[in-house]
């Protein structure tokens, strides 16, 4: 067996999914990887394959008509990236970015439609990750609307600032616009420019070469509730 079959089944055993595709060939399966920063699929666009992020973490958001980029959620691995598209068959629903360098297995929609959709296993295993997402997401966007700001820059800003392990990246973290914190988080610029100058007052940031970089993470953990985004 080759290093490329060994790699996917250590990651199907490592998030218990071995037993979900056990009736699939391995040789159905491709190891994919994303820089920092390049997506997974874009809005509207046509998706073919079913990812599974099995390192690293990926960025979910949505853009309104108006063009604004709004947050959905933060997702380390496993991070499921198509199901829904798969179900639906349909074109990408939201944009799907890579945070950090981010590796992925991923599947053919063709192959599941054909092997697949008639196993219970799998299709249990589909439509419970579907269900949660949508639970989650439906909850998160009622709930984030009622968040303080304040708790939506420091979760937003931790989210940025952490791998999927969350630990800290110590170089190369994009530099942040008080535009973009904004657009994200959907609140107002001159909101967003609020709350920063308060994390400076209190010393919880500092800026460094146009970055935003994290000074006291446990403290604002404590302000992002543990990271609403995540």
């Amino acid at each position: 067996m080759d290093s490329k079959s060994n790699s996917i089944i250590h990651y199907l055993k490592v998030y218990n999914i071995f037993d979900v595709f056990s009736k699939m060939n391995i040789e159905n399966f491709q190891v994919n990887h994303f820089k920092k920063g390049t997506k997974i699929c874009d809005k509207d666009d046509e998706i073919n394959r079913l990812y599974f992020v099995v390192k690293g973490k990926v960025k979910v958001y949505t853009i309104t008509p108006e063009g604004k980029k709004l947050i959905l959620r933060f997702i380390n691995s496993l991070a499921i990236v198509g199901d829904i598209e798969l179900i639906q068959n349909s074109k990408a629903h939201n944009v799907v970015e890579a945070c950090s360098d981010v590796e992925t297995i991923s599947i053919s929609f063709e192959v599941i439609r054909k092997t697949m959709l008639h196993e219970p296993i799998f299709m249990s295993f589909l439509l419970e990750n579907i269900a949660s997402t949508l639970k989650i997401s439906t909850g998160f966007t009622a709930l984030n609307l009622l968040y303080p700001v304040e708790v939506r820059v420091a979760s937003y800003l931790l989210s940025i600032s952490t791998d999927s392990t969350g630990k800290v990246y110590k170089a190369d973290i994009d530099s942040v616009s008080v535009s973009s914190i904004a657009d994200f988080i959907g609140v107002s610029y001159r909101h967003v420019i609020r709350v920063l100058q308060k994390f400076y007052k209190e010393n919880l940031i500092e800026k460094k070469k146009g970055t935003i970089l994290i000074k006291d993470f446990n403290r604002m953990q404590e302000i992002a509730k543990n990271n609403i985004y995540e």
